[in-house]
């Protein structure tokens, strides 16, 4: 875009890279961790290789709650429990970017069912007592976290509300003497349930939203049976039965109606997790793959020389370095608002969790496309092992019913992308973004015949995301024209739009990290962050055409009007990108091959 919006992009909340041209934020990525960063990843990585991936595929299987506390207990004398915990109650106070990094680590010990037990502890269940408890519970119930002496859960989901969680049935009333509020209701998958002696549950107060925490052994409280799952056979999951359960009034998380901010501003922290858990997953399942392309041989030939095997372990890669590229650009960028917060303000701990509300898109992405991307490379990987993929004996089959549940947990991906759509169009009509002058700017450079004016090594990449921006860009603003405040009850333009968001940003963030740390690649002879970052953009580009006709073909009854189908050629020739993507796939898989794991590495 050849106009100046500086002013707009200055704005603090999310949503900002629509309107940004790439490259022109700093993204935080592994090239710009410090040395603290680096140690900590380095710790994590080895605590998890060390200690949970001898026993991943068969003790950490069997619910063996003993051994889950010892690793814990482990973990809280290494301060991997506090992380967002303040020192005096006996956390690490760590960033955000630090639980990012914690997160991708851990997975590297490929037990799904530990790693949810830790995810669990870390955020969603003690999160709400951070950031909106008062002095008196925190003392009380932070310490016993961060040590893991006490383990925590968080019970949202009822059998009538899943992920529609503020129609809990749940139900506080409060007690003739106003000591307790009395707890009806049921709770249902709840992870770490059968374990847990803290819980963060959500209820219905006087018919508002409300979070209070319950205390295992609290009469009237009854943990149910362990559910029998597909997958994360090791972590436990449990219905939660509420009768005439007296809690303390002095265990309401604030006020009587402010439940949204324990219970959803942890999940913001939860799905970026799940996307960073992801990344090590990946990297863990490609390892496993290629070690096993190397000494399998068929038709006289290891396998791992087969065109077919190495275009699986390219693509491999791809997700990989751009779902890594994608988790610590959404999450560098909240940690940047976050450090901008007044840490003697009363409200310090409660602004945190806010401002993560001013980044539902970009964390609903995180979830929505590291939960996909997992599922595709383990997918892969299964099939690289062949018929033995499906033998439990071998590392394949586990991962694929695990990471199954990525897709559904911290909100189902259906439920993410309403959320990424929705928090763009509360932007874009509240003036945030600077969405009506980023169309005059698509309507200027339309009719001059370009999306972008950058010139440079990566010329076609930056015009096809720019490209990208623009229609979803037109495609809302034809959404809202159509549709107005009704634009909800229309889910699969709002699905179409979120996929097209989705690629935006993670070519985005992929691409502006690749500009950004050139002279770093260069200088370490790194080419497989470009050619990840080129594939990515030329395969996954055209599909925005695809998501733009079904909107606007929806919009218009199939009669998309002449002069708009004009503007979508105008904008095709960008997206559509003469590369060679199967030539630099197979540099990809080389480098891959060589180093036998995944072949960016900047860290570690």
């Amino acid at each position: 875009m050849s106009q100046d919006l500086n002013k707009i992009n200055k704005i603090k909340t999310g949503g900002t890279f629509l309107t940004s041209v790439v490259g022109s934020e700093e993204v935080f990525c592994k090239e710009k961790f410090s040395d603290e960063e680096r140690m900590m990843f380095e710790a994590m990585s080895e605590f998890a290789e060390k200690e949970i991936l001898p026993l991943a595929h068969k003790e950490l299987e069997t619910k063996d709650e003993k051994l889950v506390r010892s690793l814990l207990k482990q973990m809280g004398e290494l301060g991997f429990l506090g992380i967002d915990v303040p020192e005096k109650y006996g956390g690490s106070e760590l960033s955000k970017t630090g639980m990012c990094i914690l997160a991708e680590a851990i997975a590297r010990g490929g037990s799904g069912s530990f790693t949810t037990v830790w995810n669990v502890q870390t955020s969603i269940g003690s999160l709400g007592i951070i950031w909106y408890g008062n002095e008196e519970q925190k003392a009380k119930w932070l310490p016993g976290i961060c040590t893991g002496e006490k383990i925590a859960a968080f019970a949202l989901t009822e059998p009538n509300a899943g992920s529609d969680a503020t129609n809990s049935q749940t139900v506080g009333v409060l007690s003739e003497d106003g000591k307790h509020y009395v707890l009806n209701g049921q709770k249902i998958f709840i992870s770490n349930g059968a374990w847990a002696e803290i819980f963060t549950v959500a209820c219905k107060i006087d018919g508002k939203f409300s979070s209070i925490v319950v205390e295992k052994g609290t009469p009237g409280f009854e943990i149910g049976a362990e559910e029998k799952k597909m997958g994360m056979h090791g972590s436990s999951t449990v219905p939660l039965y509420f009768k005439d359960c007296k809690v303390p009034v002095e265990n309401l998380l604030g006020k009587v109606g402010e439940g949204a901010g324990p219970a959803f501003c942890g999940l913001n922290i939860g799905r970026f997790k799940l996307g960073a858990g992801s990344t090590g997953g990946m990297m863990l399942a490609l390892k496993e793959a290629i070690a096993y392309a190397k000494q399998r041989k068929a038709f006289g030939q290891f396998i791992a020389d087969f065109g077919s095997i190495r275009d699986k372990v390219a693509d491999c890669v791809v997700k990989t370095y751009t779902t890594e590229s994608m988790c610590y650009g959404v999450i560098g960028v909240q940690q940047k608002a976050i450090d901008e917060l007044d840490k003697n303000d009363p409200l310090y701990y409660v602004n945190q969790g806010n401002v993560t509300g001013k980044y539902i898109a970009e964390n609903s992405i995180c979830k929505v496309y590291g939960s996909e991307s997992a599922s595709s490379v383990i997918d892969q990987c299964l099939q690289i092992f062949g018929g033995y993929g499906f033998i439990e004996e071998y590392p394949m089959a586990q991962a694929y019913r695990d990471t199954r549940i990525n897709r559904i947990w911290e909100g189902t991906n259906e439920i993410n992308r309403m959320l990424c759509t929705r928090d763009m169009i509360t932007k874009t009509l509240s003036g945030e973004l600077g969405f009506k002058e980023y169309l005059g700017q698509i309507e200027h450079s339309l009719n001059s015949g370009s999306v972008s004016s950058y010139k440079g090594q990566f010329e076609k990449e930056v015009h096809c995301i720019e490209a990208a921006k623009a229609l979803y860009a037109i495609s809302l603003n034809e959404a809202l024209s159509k549709y107005g405040q009704d634009i909800g009850l229309e889910q699969a333009i709002i699905e179409n739009l979120a996929n097209i968001l989705i690629y935006a940003f993670v070519a985005d963030r992929t691409l502006s990290r690749v500009l950004q740390n050139m002279d770093y690649y260069n200088l370490k002879k790194e080419i497989v962050p470009s050619l990840c970052a080129q594939v990515f953009i030329a395969e996954e580009g055209p599909r925005v055409l695809d998501f733009t006709n079904k909107i606007l073909n929806q919009i218009y009854d199939g009669n998309i009007p002449s002069d708009l189908k004009s503007k979508i050629e105008n904008v095709r020739k960008n997206l559509v990108i003469d590369s060679n993507t199967i030539g630099m796939k197979k540099q990809i898989a080389e480098k891959a091959m060589e180093l036998g794991a995944y072949p960016v590495r900047t860290i570690g």
